[in-house]
């Protein structure tokens, strides 16, 4: 799980962030955190691939709305309390460079 700092971090920089505990959805199936993100019209951030791959694509071939969805990698990363910040830099130049994600999956 990423830290939920990191949303604290993105929300300073100027986003909109919350962490899936922050919206409510702490301990929710992945399924129901994406129906979230379709419903609030949300970017997920995730280390998940594989959960969360599979359910962008299995929606997208049904023809089903779909979000952005990024993956990152917590290694990428310095480790302890300094992983927050810097995944929230690292997602901000992300965000500058791609404004207007398409539906799918991304890998900053």
């Amino acid at each position: 799980m990423l830290p939920p700092a990191a949303a604290a971090e993105l929300t300073a920089l100027g986003h909109e962030a919350l962490s899936v505990t922050e919206a409510g959805l702490g301990g929710r199936d992945d399924a129901t955190i994406y129906e979230t993100a379709v419903e609030q019209q949300r970017v997920i951030v995730t280390e998940n691939f594989a959960d969360f791959a599979t359910i962008t694509n299995d929606r997208i071939a049904a023809g089903e709305p779909c979000v952005p969805v990024v993956f990152v990698r917590k290694r990428q990363h310095p480790r302890g309390p300094a992983l927050a910040p810097a995944l929230a830099r690292h997602l901000h130049e992300w965000s500058a460079a791609n404004p207007n994600p398409y539906p799918g999956v991304h890998w900053p």
